[in-house]
């Protein structure tokens, strides 16, 4: 499973596979089945790139959880959730809440 070790690291690798249409490597570094909502998020990422909307933002040191986006926020109702192991932060799903 792919990890990182800081939130910058993950926004650009999620990035970089929504510019390139990459759906094989997104898909294998979520822990979760990646749905349709991906394409979503990548009209989203094209209307405000995820790093420039993430820029000041890091993985929370006291949890073991994160999430980016849901609940009609930035990145309107897609979820990606995280989850801290020991070896760094995995995604554990992208998921749209409607």
């Amino acid at each position: 499973m792919k990890t990182f070790l800081n939130l910058s690291h993950a926004v650009g690798f999620i990035s970089e596979a929504l510019e390139e249409d990459d759906w094989k490597s997104l898909a294998d570094a979520c822990r979760a089945e990646l749905p349709a909502a991906w394409v979503r998020l990548q009209e989203t990422h094209r209307t405000t790139p995820l790093p420039e909307l993430y820029a000041d933002r890091e993985f929370p040191k006291n949890s073991t959880e994160f999430k980016l986006g849901g609940h009609d926020t930035e990145l309107g109702h897609i979820h990606i959730d995280f989850v801290k192991e020991s070896n760094g932060w995995e995604i554990k799903q992208i998921w749209m809440c409607r």
